[in-house]
């Protein structure tokens, strides 16, 4: 757990541009100030840049441009859906009204995919509650029991990797469907194929909530610096997981 902490510490830009500037005002300290002016202007530079609408889109589209909006009725069958916990759940009117305005969350796009007869078996993964709450939002909407299996005790993708890949050998499934978010599918997809399982990377359609609000501009802004930050946590999960054996 120490690890992680340090990751997402890691992938926070400002704490990167303070770490860098924390330098520069040591070098100050010490009278070099060549070094010292240099490493500030940096720190400045990088807050700067990774507050950039245009810089973080850059970084988004490196991690979602494998994967195009397609349909659920596209994909081809599985053995299971596999919908990973995190990211923003529809509310009742987007239930009720559009069946497509679920299409952009995880849970949604699983429900999609189950309705179009993809699977007969949604596995939904995620601890703190996010597996439970999954399944009541998919019984909610008429999926039956049966057809729903539990995994609650993940905490990391790892996690999620290998306790579903766990119940999948218990249960006969070798080819699931995955369902995560467009950026952290790369490292998800990784992480269950490192399990041994065959998959089918099936990505919520469109981007989390909150991020399709960033616009290209060089002009910086609050919302660019939070997608920023969430795609370097995926550069730099990816980075370490593949350090470790993990995907």
């Amino acid at each position: 757990m120490i690890l992680i902490e340090v990751l997402e510490r890691l992938s926070r830009p400002w704490n990167q541009a303070a770490f860098v500037a924390a330098g520069g005002l040591l070098f100050v300290l010490i009278r070099r100030y060549r070094t010292g002016a240099v490493l500030l202007a940096a720190g400045a530079f990088w807050f700067v840049l990774c507050a950039s609408p245009n810089f973080a889109l850059m970084l988004q589209r490196g991690l979602t441009a494998s994967y195009p909006d397609k349909a659920a009725g596209e994909y081809p069958k599985a053995d299971a859906i596999v919908v990973l916990g995190g990211g923003a759940m529809p509310n009742d009117r987007d239930w009720v009204e559009d069946p497509a305005d679920t299409e952009g969350t995880r849970v949604g796009f699983g429900l999609q995919l189950y309705r179009t007869g993809r699977a007969p078996h949604v596995l939904l993964s995620g601890g703190h509650g996010a597996a439970r709450h999954m399944a009541r939002e998919l019984a909610e909407q008429g999926v039956p029991p049966a057809a729903l299996v539990l995994e609650p005790d993940s905490a990391t993708t790892y996690q999620n990797a290998r306790y579903s890949a766990a119940i999948a050998r218990r249960e006969g499934w070798q080819r699931v469907l995955l369902v995560t978010s467009p950026m952290h599918m790369t490292r998800a997809a990784a992480s269950f194929r490192r399990q041994g399982l065959e998959v089918i990377e099936a990505p919520s359609i469109g981007h989390e909530t909150g991020y399709h609000r960033v616009q290209p501009e060089w002009h910086p802004r609050r919302s660019a610096l939070w997608l920023t930050s969430r795609c370097l946590h995926e550069y730099i999960g990816l980075w370490m997981y593949r350090l470790r054996g993990r995907a």
